[in-house]
């Protein structure tokens, strides 16, 4: 049993940052996927799985059945695996883009030059206007994704002011660390970078 927990914490947590969703709390939407296999997934995530659907949309360990998200795949008995972000999400066609990359730990974020995003509640979330404000914030948020460019992690906040050329995703959703913001850019060519003073 505990094995069976263990199993289920680990795809909670692998398919938390693939499920994108039009609301912070809201089911997939279909429109953002690529792939129409993907976008099938989407239509069916809340309905339930039956003996039929297993190994077609559905996985089982035991007596237990669950709906593979979107952009996921078995990668052997009980593991999971999930498309990069290019190949599961529609994205926009590559265009320029600067502003200031903060590097953070699981919280790295980038700000579009002359943008100032709204911040994260910090009331609990059980008070009135605090899904609201978190889903604003959620929407108004963007994950670098600038692997391809070798540009490093600092993880202590630094702040970097960035120009590049890059793809954003196409629609909002949850993209990056625990699908936490609304937009993903992938950077696929830098063209300046420089420390910004604290």
């Amino acid at each position: 049993m505990p094995k069976l927990w263990m199993m289920i914490l680990l795809v909670a947590a692998i398919q938390v940052p693939t499920i994108v969703r039009a609301g912070l709390f809201d089911p997939p939407d279909p429109k953002i996927f690529a792939r129409k296999e993907d976008r099938l997934r989407a239509r069916l995530f809340r309905v339930p799985c039956t003996e039929a659907d297993v190994g077609r949309g559905c996985q089982r360990s035991g007596s237990r059945m669950w709906r593979e998200a979107p952009c996921t795949y078995a990668t052997g008995a009980n593991m999971i695996g999930r498309l990069p972000t290019e190949e599961c999400y529609r994205m926009d066609k590559a265009r320029r883009f600067s502003g200031i990359w903060i590097d953070e730990f699981e919280g790295q974020k980038f700000i579009l030059e002359g943008m100032m995003p709204p911040e994260w509640p910090r009331t609990n979330p059980g008070s009135p206007g605090w899904k609201k404000a978190a889903e604003r914030a959620q929407a108004a948020s963007i994950w670098l994704d600038a692997s391809r460019v070798k540009l490093g992690h600092s993880y202590s906040g630094h702040k970097r002011r960035i120009e590049f050329i890059g793809r954003k995703t196409r629609y909002t959703g949850s993209y990056g660390h625990m699908g936490l913001s609304g937009n993903e850019i992938i950077v696929d060519r830098l063209i300046s970078v420089e420390d910004v003073a604290e």
